[in-house]
């Protein structure tokens, strides 16, 4: 049986937004489900009229229980005793308890009997539409809120911007913001969620300005929303002023916002400040240790985060997967074989956690790069999980690094089954075939691709100078009129090649003249950034954030760049971090 909610209003002519929604003339739910048929029966023997504080009990003790009978029943027994009070009660129980379902089914069987919704009603339906990513139902909701007269309270109109948020439509979130005649932090706070959500950080900290501007004070969940996004961007000077503020104004630096701010700097390469701000850190939980161990591990730090771990294990914190995850990663961007190897083994034997696919990636990583590829293919063969395309993946990439060119066909036809049109696959077999310079391979594979349609992502690289971010694409700057970056990097090639650059024409997908590669190579998005960088900053530490892994070229041309310019240059690609300085990488060459 299901109940329906009944409405045929468009959006567009209420609130304008950019494209018209019109709801269907019926949205199904599910039927609610409350108190068991045994606690109903007992009522029912007692022969006692129930009142509402009587019947919540009931409802709890069914709640708690997991006893449920369909919601008509308990309509049916108990009418004369159920309003929108109770409703609402019921309503918030269930989203408490995450039975959103239930909360979302309790709201279609008191629209169904004409219990109408008050203010109360709104703002817990609404978060439990936004957590079931009900987006279909939530606009449903929003009519009704309509047409019951609520377009002007502030607690509905908030709940309905988080619910788009959440439910992947910010843009109609933003929409809805700018006609709420009254916003308090609340409502700025969902507006700048539903921005990092959809992962449009930039739009989250203009949100966050805005906001400023407007004279509204931020509080905690502000900071850590809009310091999640400064962290994605990799946008350091930006965190940085944000950390300032949190500093002139007071505001408190609890457990959660000293967390994002470690966050923030590992996630920018600033791996000392995360450091301060922990040490510095009163409370810390289970996720701020989790935090500052990954810092570690991603800048290559590896002997820090396995010490932090000690310290954590010497303060009786239990780790958790995440833990675990962190001191994995940190033995594969060090090449820590033999501690890898003890601490997947304590995962089960110590801390009583059964590994996860993300474990036996990193330790497929782990052993592939330290060229134990048979020991690898042991655990695969050995997980009780079955592998995804990111544990064959990873195995190809060191198949490649290894030339185990025949393991490395293998782990391209398990791709192939799971992930026929990903274009990374493509080109890590192409590298495979390139090492040995088998041409004909390479062609065969390229012709493939694009029988398939199939596309290689395209490098993408961004520098942030004195809070603003530029990106740029791999191609040649002349043919975007950006003559001054083409003559920048001629001139660095040049640099670089007296002292002792030579490129790595060898990792060229392609069967063409020498020169024709090294043209290729130096047009890379990360040394376009780079030169850019250098043109326009004269800051001692240029940081670069890559949507790829970078190069063998590329590494070689920053770690030479660093000591020619003579300035820092912090890489994050899509694994970890690089810091070249003098002539060197953090990574020692092992990544």
């Amino acid at each position: 049986m299901k109940a329906s909610l009944k409405t045929s209003t468009q959006f567009s002519s209420i609130y304008g937004f950019r494209r018209a929604y019109t709801i269907s003339a019926s949205v199904d739910l599910p039927m609610c489900e409350v108190p068991d048929q045994r606690h109903m029966n007992r009522q029912r023997a007692s022969g006692k009229p129930i009142d509402q504080f009587s019947l919540m009990k009931l409802i709890d003790s069914s709640i708690s229980s997991n006893g449920f009978a369909p919601t008509s029943l308990l309509f049916h027994e108990f009418s004369r005793s159920i309003d929108v009070n109770l409703c609402n009660t019921l309503i918030r129980r269930y989203t408490d308890s995450k039975n959103h379902s239930r909360a979302v089914s309790v709201y279609a069987q008191m629209r169904k009997l004409n219990i109408l919704p008050d203010s109360s009603t709104f703002p817990s339906v609404l978060k439990s539409v936004a957590l079931l990513w009900c987006g279909e139902v939530g606009k449903s909701i929003h009519c009704n809120a309509i047409q019951l007269g609520f377009t002007s309270d502030v607690y509905t109109n908030t709940a309905l911007v988080h619910m788009y948020g959440i439910c992947g439509q910010p843009d109609d979130a933003h929409q809805l913001f700018d006609e709420i005649p009254d916003r308090n932090v609340v409502t700025w706070n969902s507006l700048i969620t539903s921005y990092t959500h959809n992962r449009m950080f930039r739009e989250a900290i203009d949100v966050f300005r805005e906001m400023l501007a407007s004279g509204v004070t931020p509080v905690e969940v502000t900071m850590v929303g809009v310091l999640s996004a400064c962290s994605h961007l990799g946008a350091l000077g930006q965190g940085k002023w944000i950390h300032d503020y949190i500093v002139k104004n007071r505001l408190r630096v609890n457990v959660y916002v000293g967390t994002a701010l470690i966050d923030m700097y590992a996630k920018c390469g600033d791996i000392d400040e995360a450091k301060k701000v922990f040490e510095t850190m009163g409370l810390k939980n289970i996720y701020t240790w989790n935090v500052l161990i990954s810092a570690y591990a991603m800048n290559g730090q590896g002997e820090a985060a396995l010490r932090t771990f000690d310290r954590m294990i010497e303060k009786d914190l239990k780790p958790d997967h995440v833990t675990l995850l962190g001191v994995l990663c940190a033995c594969c961007h060090q090449g820590f074989v033999e501690e890898g190897r003890r601490l997947f083994s304590s995962m089960i034997n110590q801390f009583g956690l059964q590994p996860k696919i993300v474990h036996y990636g990193c330790m497929i990583d782990l052993l592939g790069r330290g060229g134990f590829l048979d020991e690898a293919m042991e655990i695969i063969h050995s997980m009780k999980l079955k592998p995804d395309a990111i544990i064959w993946r990873t195995l190809l990439g060191a198949c490649r690094f290894h030339g185990r060119e025949e393991l490395g066909e293998f782990a391209f036809h398990k791709l192939l089954e799971l992930e026929p049109t990903n274009g990374e696959n493509y080109v890590l077999i192409s590298n495979v075939h390139t090492q040995k310079k088998k041409w004909t391979e390479v062609g065969e594979v390229r012709e493939l691709m694009d029988s398939s349609g199939i596309k290689k992502i395209p490098g993408c690289s961004s520098i942030e100078l004195e809070n603003a971010v530029y990106e740029f694409k791999a191609s040649d700057p002349l043919k975007t009129g950006n003559e001054e970056i083409h003559k920048m990097l001629q001139d660095m090639k040049n640099q670089l090649k007296l002292a002792g650059y030579v490129p790595e024409t060898e990792i060229a997908l392609y069967d063409i003249n020498e020169e024709e590669k090294e043209h290729n190579l130096i047009f890379h998005s990360e040394k376009l950034a780079l030169a850019f960088g250098l043109l326009h900053s004269s800051e001692p530490t240029l940081r670069i954030m890559k949507n790829l892994r970078i190069c063998q070229d590329c590494h070689q041309f920053f770690k030479l760049a660093s000591a020619v310019y003579k300035r820092n240059i912090v890489v994050r690609d899509i694994k970890r971090f690089h810091h070249f300085t003098g002539g060197l990488c953090s990574c020692k060459d092992y990544w």
